[in-house]
């Protein structure tokens, strides 16, 4: 008697099919997500610090030719 009660709560092969496409495609895809936008996070760091490295080193490039060229228009003039 309490076999049959306690089957009447167990769950079948329905019940588990829309289980798993209600809740866990939906928490599949929210953690690929999440996990999309922090990779993009950290990419965009990297990016950043890269850009950055480059504009100091533009900044010295400019500095030096601005140099040079001041050094010519002393020399020569």
């Amino acid at each position: 008697m309490s076999n049959n009660l306690l089957a009447i709560w167990t769950p079948g092969p329905i019940e588990i099919l829309f289980t798993l496409v209600f809740l866990g495609i939906p928490i599949v895809l929210i953690i690929v997500f999440l996990r999309l936008i922090l990779r993009n996070k950290n990419e965009n760091i990297r990016l950043r610090l890269e850009v950055g490295k480059l504009a100091d080193e533009l900044e010295k490039v400019r500095k030096q030719k601005s140099a040079e060229s001041d050094d010519s228009i002393n020399t020569s003039g």
